[in-house]
């Protein structure tokens, strides 16, 4: 059994050490400088490497070294490449590794180690006791841990049983209901019940794995591409428009197809900015693609920076709305903008429903057909 980095070097000098020596060093991904952050990768390396055995050595605060002696290397070398390449589809800086065959290599590698952490210093660090935790980083590191644990369901899941389409439907002027599109989401109670921990309660989660549902929703219409032979929508934040995987989904798509797709960007997303919503209009527009904004309510009283000459449609939450009656008036810029084109999310019952036809409102998003 190795005690830290000074163990380690004294077992490569004395040319004991045999087998493969794994060095990872998380000092260029970004915020590695947050030990919460940096915790929730080690322990997702940690886990997948504890099935295979290795001795597990830290090197100060941003390396380690796994030692494989008696079993194969290649899978925990595998799953490294596999975090690396996850990372640069984020264009995030991605852990470093480097594979050291004992006792052959066993200079280069102390070569590494001793720049990671000088021999002083790692002597002391066999002695320093770990800094406890506060109750806030405790409960902060609890966040990252079901992070992690939502990102490894989400990367083994298909993603198909976990969607769920929302129809939208147009009142005609016949009387009729008819379908507008289908809005494609990420079931959220589906994938809290898979993973036994709460999602929609924890806004830090929820902003923390949104980009990941993003990537899962456009793959999934990248691997069902007849869900755009008719008009369907999906949400994403305003920077997964901007993100590689979507311009090389939305690229490979025919004019019609693209015509078909409305991508629909919250108004209240995190980090949300005019010039980040303009930017991902612009690139909307430029592959022929319908807008919507979601999350609006009729407490916007005004537009605010909504670029609202490039969007289709406009989505009112009606989430809270009392009976008949008890519906506030429609503001002026959205029946500017037009009655024809804003969504109605949920009417509550048919009072509401009747009140949101008074106003003009025709398009309503619910699960069944509307009844009137």
């Amino acid at each position: 059994m190795l005690t830290g980095t000074a163990g380690l070097l004294r077992l490569l000098a004395e040319g004991d050490s045999r087998g493969t020596a794994v060095l990872v060093d998380l000092r260029d991904v970004p915020y590695a400088e947050n030990p919460l952050f940096r915790h929730s990768i080690v322990h997702l390396l940690d886990n997948f490497a504890a099935q295979f055995q290795p001795e597990v050595v830290d090197v100060g605060r941003y390396a380690q070294v796994f030692l494989f002696t008696d079993t194969n290397a290649h899978p925990f070398i595998a799953k490294l490449k596999a975090v690396a390449a996850d990372f640069a589809e984020q264009h995030m800086g991605a852990p470093r590794f480097s594979i050291h065959h004992l006792p052959h290599e066993a200079g280069r590698l102390s070569a590494l180690l001793k720049r990671l952490v000088p021999v002083g210093a790692a002597n002391a660090e066999d002695e320093a006791e770990a800094p406890a935790l506060s109750a806030v980083e405790h409960q902060q590191l609890a966040g990252v841990q079901k992070l992690a644990v939502y990102e490894q369901v989400l990367a083994g899941a298909d993603v198909s049983s976990l969607v769920r389409e929302s129809p939208v439907w147009r009142w005609t002027p016949s009387g009729v209901w008819n379908l507008e599109f289908g809005e494609v989401t990420v079931a959220l109670d589906h994938l809290e019940r898979a993973v036994g921990t709460p999602l929609r309660r924890d806004p830090w989660l929820l902003e923390q794995i949104t980009p990941v549902l993003d990537r899962r929703t456009i793959r999934h219409f990248q691997h069902e591409p007849s869900r755009l032979y008719s008009p369907h929508s999906m949400n994403l934040q305003w920077r997964s428009v901007l993100d590689p995987l979507f311009l090389d989904f939305v690229r490979d798509l025919t004019y019609d197809q693209r015509r078909n797709l409305i991508v629909e960007i919250s108004a209240i997303g995190a980090g949300l900015t005019a010039e980040g919503l303009n930017e991902a209009i612009d690139t909307l527009r430029l592959w022929d693609c319908r807008i919507a904004i979601d999350h609006l309510s009729l407490r916007h009283e005004e537009p605010g920076y909504l670029p609202l000459e490039a969007v289709d449609y406009l989505k009112l939450d009606l989430m809270g709305i009392g009976g008949e009656g008890a519906v506030p008036p429609l503001p002026d810029w959205m029946r500017t903008f037009g009655v024809g084109r804003v969504v109605a999310i949920h009417p509550r019952d048919a009072g509401v429903l009747r009140a949101c036809l008074g106003m003009g409102l025709v398009l309503v998003e619910q699960r069944d057909r509307p009844v009137g």
